[in-house]
């Protein structure tokens, strides 16, 4: 009889862990909306973007990219371009991840040439140098490097002002990352110039008069128009047409500057372009 009661004893412990373990997952997991919800709580407020991915049953890049959409949805700004990230391998390693990844630009993120960028205005925004291509004929199917000079109006270099503010960011996974817009939030857009030789273009970052640092076209991908036909066909997998006027930002070119100083800043990309902007 002992053996018995012991038995059932055990039984309903077994019953009452798991009724609990049950009610954990159920408190602590949240869907795709309730963490659409929570990014667009912070984006609204200008707070850091939340940690969430760790409380999604089964998340994935899938997942990650729907929140995006959904963010993307509710702040209901118009769209115009797209951004890569994590474009090298060795900000790929770093995010234990073997692909770049995608955000959106919206209009609101355009700043003029010439700009004075408020760091009040970011959670922790990073400056990057890249290139950048204007779309002159709508994409809404994949295409291969070889069409692309097909629907480039012209290429440009671009600074990208990201913001990659977390709540937690020891936690931040690249799923959590993606979902925030993988820190789409600022962008200065230089002069047009040709798709001729871009890849030989080299930009120096200087800080009043002082280099920061110089990066080389062929640092994102190894070749631009790949950079630029994958983003095309990231943007038009995930169910976006790309239209005349939108801008491709490729990815950065040399290091991220992760801490920024005030003062005068200078990307000067030889005869491909030169843009200036400040930092208070």
């Amino acid at each position: 009889m002992r053996f018995w009661a012991s038995l059932q004893n055990r039984i309903l412990l077994l019953k009452y862990a798991l009724w609990h373990f049950r009610e954990q997952l159920r408190v602590t997991s949240m869907n795709n909306d309730e963490w659409v919800d929570l990014l667009v709580e912070a984006r609204v407020n200008d707070k850091p973007s939340p940690v969430c991915a760790h409380q999604m049953q089964g998340v994935d890049l899938d997942a990650a990219y729907m929140a995006q959409a959904g963010l993307v949805d509710r702040i209901s700004a118009p769209i115009s371009g797209f951004k890569g990230a994590l474009t090298n391998q060795a900000a790929q390693t770093a995010m234990g991840i073997d692909t770049p990844v995608s955000g959106v630009l919206l209009e609101g993120m355009l700043l003029p040439a010439g700009s004075i960028v408020e760091l009040g205005n970011y959670s922790h925004a990073v400056v990057e140098t890249e290139i950048g291509f204007c779309i002159g004929k709508s994409v809404s199917e994949q295409i291969t490097v070889v069409e692309l000079p097909g629907y480039v109006e012209f290429c440009l270099p671009m600074i990208e002002i990201a913001d990659i503010g977390s709540q937690d960011p020891g936690a931040m996974t690249i799923y959590d990352f993606v979902a925030a817009n993988s820190a789409a939030a600022g962008y200065i857009a230089g002069k047009r110039s040709d798709l001729e030789s871009i890849n030989e273009v080299e930009v120096f970052l200087s800080l009043d008069g002082n280099l920061l640092h110089q990066g080389k076209a062929t640092d994102t991908f190894g070749d631009q128009f790949a950079a630029a036909t994958w983003l095309i066909n990231q943007a038009v997998a995930q169910g976006y047409t790309i239209k005349p006027g939108f801008f491709l930002m490729t990815g950065s070119l040399g290091a991220l500057q992760m801490e920024k100083k005030p003062g005068s800043y200078s990307a000067d990309y030889g005869t491909f372009g030169k843009i200036d902007f400040e930092i208070s």
